[in-house]
């Protein structure tokens, strides 16, 4: 990778978590992690992929924490730890996906990353359900429906943005990884 790619790289890493973040706003700090890891697995290197699913973390604690005026006791911060975490696996599972996905079809790959990392994001709140307070509410189906098409929405989004940005030179292609996995 070029110096000059790596910077944009870099820079464009606010681009999809700024992005992110107002999805977040708008969904009352719902903040699309799945999305956000799944597109991350498919256009950065790796490290820069856990950066900016724990940059779209520290932004959706922010909101929470500063705008939103959540809680300050450990309870509530146990939870953003474990957002943090759930965060970090969907951008895990989905480059695991990835790598061990068969096909140099575009569209499915993009779909296996985003379904791999939902999943990942999902079964980690779930299971950090079972040491911290939690409704049952929370996993409703309708629920679930809810948190798996705004991430898919936000996803659609955050790929058309990011295809914009390589059309401008700022970022890699959406799929712009996917030669590096198919290759291996």
């Amino acid at each position: 990778m070029s110096v000059r790619h790596t910077g944009q790289s870099v820079l464009w890493i606010a681009v999809p978590a700024i992005a992110a973040l107002l999805f977040s706003l708008a969904l009352a700090c719902g903040m699309p992690f799945a999305a956000l890891g799944a597109l991350a697995a498919l256009t950065l290197a790796t490290r820069e992929a856990f950066l900016l699913a724990g940059l779209g973390w520290l932004a959706n604690q922010a909101v929470g924490f500063g705008l939103l005026g959540y809680p300050l006791d450990a309870v509530t911060f146990a939870w953003g730890a474990a957002l943090g975490i759930s965060a970090l696996a969907a951008v895990c599972a989905a480059l695991v996906a990835l790598a061990v996905l068969r096909t140099d079809h575009s569209a499915a790959r993009a779909a296996i990353a985003f379904l791999a990392a939902w999943t990942a994001q999902q079964v980690t709140v779930f299971a950090a359900s079972f040491a911290l307070p939690a409704s049952a509410a929370a996993f409703a189906p309708s629920v679930l429906w809810f948190i798996f098409w705004t991430n898919a929405l936000a996803f659609g989004v955050l790929f058309a943005l990011q295809a914009a940005g390589a059309r401008l030179g700022l970022a890699r292609p959406p799929l712009g990884r996917l030669s590096a996995h198919a290759a291996g």
